[in-house]
Order: C-alpha cells, then structure tokens, then sequence
C-alpha cells in the first residue's frame, strides 16, 4: 500500500505550514502550495502557486500536483483571508465579495478541481478549514463570518453527493490558534474566560487533526466539522 500522497493548500505559514511539516515527518508523499512571496518559493520542488479565487489557477495547480504524485490521495485546503475588523454598515460590498472569493468560492474551486480525480480512483479525503466564527458570528468580521458558514454548508453538501465514490469530505472549524496573525497579540483574560482549556490552541494541533481525518483509518466519517477551539464551539 503506497504512502498517502497530499497537496496541501496555504502552505507558507501557519496551520498550513505545520501540516504540511508533519504529513512529511509522518512519511506521507506532500506537494505543497500558496500564493506566490518572498518567503513562498515556488523553484523549490514541490512546492507550487496557486491563486485558490482564480479557476486556472487551481486548476494547473491540481494538475501539477498530480502529475508529480501520480495520483493526489489527500487535499487539504488551508487558505483563507481574514479581511478588515469593522462594522459591517462601514464593510464595503468589494472587500465583502473578495472575501467570499478567497474563503468560500474558492474553497468551491479547490472541490471542483480535487474532488472528480480522487472519486474516480475510488479513494480520497478533502479536509477545509472553516472557524467558529462562522458558527458563532463575530462582531466586526459579518464578511470572513459568513464565509466560513458557508465553507461548513459546503463540505456538508459535498459529502453527500460523493457519499458512494470512496472519498470524504469534512472540515475544521478552530477557534483561536497560535499563528503569526496572532503573535503580536497575546490573549487577553476576556478571551480566555471563552475557552475552557484556557489557552490558545496550537498549528501542530491542528495538523494533528488533519493527520487523522485524511488517514485510511478515517473512512466513516464525512460530512463533519470538527472543532478546535478548547471547546468554546463543541457543536
């Protein structure tokens, strides 16, 4: 039985780059890809652009992927765009749009393009990430909070419709997590009253998670969101 071979989506940093470090360590054959940057080289083998709001973009980036795996078993998609902190009457309708772009048309992509390869080998996982934002709502952030509701109603559809084929579709929905956006704001006591574990969770957590939701072990669940928030959102 071959090793699992997974492209990674949001690679360059944070629960991205964690995952993508520990299917590594775990021995699984790992393509990674983020938009490109300075600290994104896409030279590097195995690392690739991709644009997840721009249909060609994903689409040569899954191609690519496949061709250097000989077959992608696993797709986790990683990305997401957090947008301004404002009241939503000061939200214009263009950084609303680009943010549903990235988070959820674009996680609508990324399906479209991973999801018909792996059913017609009979075998795939497909793991994106949401928030408990998009459960909960939070006050200044109606656009990313929408988006990520609708990343949940989307892996739920999703599912369903490829139920039969051999391949699950789930998501992952953290709370507050230790990344760089995060790093220069250490929490506050208000916001750890909200957590019961009273901490903020880790990248290496959430690639924990990860590990085991694309695993082969992982073939009856689907459907799913699973929380990551020290349990402030266990539903």
């Amino acid at each position: 039985m071959h090793a699992l071979r997974c492209l990674v989506i949001g690679a360059a940093s944070g629960i991205g780059q964690s995952t993508a470090a520990r299917l590594l360590a775990d021995g699984l054959h790992v393509v990674a890809a983020d938009l490109p940057s300075a600290t994104w080289d896409t030279d590097k083998d195995g690392c690739l652009a991709i644009d997840v709001g721009d249909e060609d973009s994903v689409r040569v980036a899954l191609e690519r992927a496949e061709a250097l795996t000989s077959g992608i078993d696993a797709v986790v998609n990683c990305a997401g765009l957090l947008g301004p902190v404002q009241p939503a009457a000061e939200h214009s309708v263009a950084d609303f749009e680009r943010i549903l772009r990235v988070n959820l048309t674009g996680a609508f992509i990324v399906s479209r393009a991973a999801l018909p390869p792996m059913a017609s080998r009979g075998y795939g996982r497909l793991v994106h990430f949401a928030s408990t934002a998009g459960k909960e709502g939070v006050a200044g952030m109606t656009a990313y909070s929408a988006s990520k509701a609708g990343v949940m109603g989307l892996v739920k559809a999703l599912a369903k419709e490829y139920a039969d084929s051999g391949v699950t579709v789930n998501a992952i929905a953290p709370g507050k997590i230790a990344t760089p956006l995060t790093a220069g704001l250490p929490p506050t006591e208000e916001e750890l009253a909200r957590i019961p574990l009273r901490r903020y969770g880790t990248p290496q957590e959430a690639a924990a998670l990860v590990r085991w939701i694309i695993s082969r072990e992982s073939s009856y669940t689907t459907g799913s969101v699973f929380d990551l928030s020290g349990g402030r959102a266990s539903y």
